[in-house]
């Protein structure tokens, strides 16, 4: 009678576990009609998909696909526009990005007239306190493409209050001559190591610009942002993300507060995205740190979820090429170099250490000297600690030596490339004064690096430059400006197709993330991260690519960004 009873209950629960395998009989959402770029390993096309409790269960042909339409199934008519995996962003600054959208930004603004007009215009709406710290980002480096800028204009505008603006790139504050005042900056200071205080060739008076570890010296002084409107600005930078159909992203130089605030939107169901947060307890500040960044380590598990990565830090080895703070293997024109932030042996010690915690290091490289410098601290830390699963990466590369390219897939380093700046601006220009015409022209080897066995992957390095994934495939593509369609190409040789362009903001991007069986392609049992765009990529001209529009997105099957243009789901 045991017996009995014990096979009856045994054929009980392999009926259930059959019954919870089976997929459902109709499907929450289905897509059809339309081009489904799916992203998996065939980089396959299929004409419909379906979606049921935020995952994929259907990638196939209309007609199959219209057997999961039930009397509740949302139906998402493509009518020839294209359903793709979200963008994920491999290197993005969101909550620095969601405050230039807020703040006073300066990004737009091309040169010295420019930049004076939307000053004033911030002096005029802001309503600054008498003593207030006017606080802005986004000036471009290359309309100051010597010195840089002065304390004199800001002293006009601000009516002698404390200014800082941080350029374009992160690596440079402008202050008014208060600030410098404030942040007891004057003839006598000496430059701190790994940066530069800008002063007059004549009188050696500090002109109001200071580079890299310099900046520091401001940042510690500056009021400490309301813990409102630091929120805010994370908020308003995730809206912008998953606008341009990004739903996953690393953010890099995430401080404890900023652990703190991606709980909290996450608590709030607020956080509509996948999330690295690559840490540092300097921020984002160019420079090095010490032992600190282990105390960080230890609280980082109280903040790890579903949504939330914490095993990743952020490393910075250099400056940027434009200020001559790249460590570099050949000086500079003038006969200068910079030294790396971190002594080669130093380095070694930190990124074995980093590793054995089983985390991964997302390391800043500009320089050749530099990339050097970093990979051959990873080639240690494999032969101290052997090959694992940490996804260790080096974003940039700017300028990456001939001999250095076959190491990235030698050492299974991902190159996380921001294409968006493989075209000849600007700072291009300024760039051939600095390094020359031959050096400039190697700059962003990205198609070597795939030829060479190495994951190439795409980030936005936003608020630096453009958020959306588009102008940079683009971009990748023609190595040519992506806004006017025109000049001359930059790097023989460097172009990569549409389907390269797409896998470093899809399935490259999202491996180096740790969500490959997750998200980054649309496969059976995936989470339905999608989006839809108004056109089919593989038939659209070339230099019209950044023009298509993302029309939806979704994480987890809802969807989290609907555009003014396209309303289909809520006239369901």
């Amino acid at each position: 009678m045991i017996k009995v009873c014990l096979n009856l209950i045994l054929s009980l629960i392999a009926l259930l576990l059959i019954a919870s395998c089976q997929p459902p009989q109709y499907a929450d959402i289905v897509f059809r009609g339309g081009v489904v770029v799916t992203m998996d390993d065939e980089r396959s096309h299929a004409q419909a998909a379906a979606v049921y409790d935020g995952k994929i269960i259907f990638v196939g042909s209309n007609q199959n696909a219209d057997s999961l339409i039930g009397i509740d199934t949302k139906i998402i008519e493509l009518e020839g526009k294209m359903l793709m995996p979200s963008f994920h962003d491999g290197h993005s600054h969101v909550r620095a990005g969601g405050s230039s959208l807020n703040g006073c930004s300066l990004h737009s603004a091309i040169d010295i007239p420019a930049i004076r007009n939307q000053l004033i215009e911030c002096a005029n709406s802001k309503n600054y306190g008498i003593d207030e710290w006017v606080v802005g980002s986004g000036w471009p480096l290359a309309a100051f493409p010597e010195a840089g800028p002065t304390s004199a204009m800001l002293d006009e505008v601000f009516d002698d209050r404390p200014a800082v603006f941080f350029d374009a790139f992160g690596h440079n504050a402008w202050l008014s001559s208060r600030a410098l005042e404030l942040a007891k900056i004057d003839k006598t200071t000496p430059d701190p190591s790994q940066g530069v205080i800008v002063r007059d060739i004549g009188t050696g008076i500090p002109t109001g610009t200071l580079r890299d570890s310099a900046v520091s010296s401001v940042l510690s002084i500056l009021p400490a942002e309301e813990d409102e409107d630091r929120y805010s600005d994370l908020l308003a930078g995730i809206r912008e993300a998953n606008k341009f159909g990004i739903t996953a992203f690393i953010d890099p130089g995430v401080t404890e507060q900023g652990l703190m605030d991606y709980q909290t939107a996450d608590r709030r169901h607020e956080l509509s995205a996948r999330v690295i947060t690559s840490l540092s307890p300097i921020g984002s500040l160019p420079d090095k740190f010490g032992p600190e960044i282990f105390d960080l380590l230890l609280t980082r598990d109280k903040y790890r979820s579903d949504l939330v990565d914490v095993d990743s830090v952020k490393v910075y080895i250099d400056g940027v090429i434009e200020t001559r703070t790249s460590f570099m293997l050949e000086p500079y024109l003038d006969g200068s170099n910079f030294p790396p932030f971190y002594p080669l042996t130093e380095l070694k010690e930190l990124y074995v250490k980093l590793d054995m915690l089983g985390i991964q290091i997302h390391t800043h490289a500009i320089g050749d000297a530099a990339i050097r410098s970093a990979l051959d601290a990873y080639e240690h830390t494999i032969a101290v600690n052997g090959q694992n699963d940490n996804r260790h990466q080096i974003v940039h590369l700017q300028l990456i030596d001939d001999e250095d390219i076959p190491r990235f897939g030698e050492l299974n380093i991902a190159a996380n490339f921001q294409c968006m700046w493989c075209y000849r601006d600007v700072y291009i220009d300024l760039a051939v004064d600095i390094v020359g015409e031959e050096r400039t022209n190697a700059f962003y080897a990205v198609n070597s690096i795939k030829s060479h066995g190495g994951l190439i992957v795409g980030g936005s390095d936003w608020d630096v430059s453009s958020l959306n994934p588009l102008d940079a495939i683009e971009t990748a593509i023609t190595r040519t400006d992506p806004f006017s369609n025109s000049g001359l190409e930059l790097g023989v040789g460097q172009r990569i197709d549409l389907t390269d362009a797409l896998d470093m903001y899809t399935r490259n991007a999202a491996h180096v993330m740790r969500l490959e069986k997750k998200t980054g392609s649309i496969e059976v049992g995936k989470f339905a991260d999608l989006i839809v765009l108004n056109a089919n990529l593989y038939e659209t001209p070339v230099e019209d690519i950044n023009e298509v529009e993302v029309l939806l997105t979704l994480l987890n099957g809802e969807v989290i960004y609907t555009s003014p243009n396209y309303q289909d789901l809520e006239d369901d």
